[in-house]
């Protein structure tokens, strides 16, 4: 079981991530202006890949949920961590679209951003709690100064934007992917208490 959530959490970065960097390199302009990965989804040539992107990751994430909810409940709680995680990134792909046709609109997809990115550094605090790795705290501190970068980016303090976006997306990917396994593991061998 820990093996197929292991690969559903790798499949979810992996999808994200990767078909983002393919969107960088048919939009470079997105990267080198500092503009939001949210402008993928406005952009004819990255829209399909933008929302596959996402969905994709929501998917996995949803699947891996699925598949911990399926055993003991001792696992219930990181499954529900997982889909709320998942219903947070749909909402940042709906207010996408949106997110032109007026400031409010912006606004709400800002702020779904900055909920999801501090959601995510509050995931990763809590596996650093539980995994207490020298090497996963150094990627912590990774995606703290990209979140940080990104949202003093929203706040338009400076203009890194994407920078801090990809910083702390891939940061939180590897904690995921690395650190919730493991995390999981504890739990099996933790006797469930009823």
């Amino acid at each position: 079981m820990i093996k197929e959530v292991k690969k559903y959490l790798l499949l979810s970065q992996a999808s994200l991530l990767g078909l983002l960097l393919i969107c960088c390199l048919i939009i470079p302009s997105v990267v080198i202006k500092n503009g939001g990965v949210s402008n993928f989804g406005n952009h004819r040539s990255t829209i399909v890949i933008y929302i596959l992107s996402f969905s994709l990751c929501i998917v996995f994430l949803c699947l891996a949920a699925s598949a911990l909810l399926k055993h003991k409940a001792s696992y219930n709680f990181i499954g529900y961590l997982l889909f709320f995680l998942a219903l947070q990134e749909l909402l940042v792909l709906i207010s996408t679209f949106p997110r032109h046709i007026s400031f409010m609109f912006s606004d709400i997809h800002d702020y779904l951003g900055i909920v999801l990115f501090t959601y995510q550094l509050v995931l990763s605090i809590w596996f650093i709690l539980k995994i207490k790795n020298y090497k996963s705290t150094l990627i912590l501190i990774g995606e703290f100064l990209g979140n940080t970068i990104g949202l003093l980016s929203i706040l338009k303090v400076i203009h890194f934007l994407f920078i801090g976006q990809f910083i702390g997306a891939i940061g939180f990917g590897v904690l995921l992917v690395t650190c919730l396994p493991t995390i999981i593991e504890k739990y099996q061998k933790t006797p469930e208490t009823s």
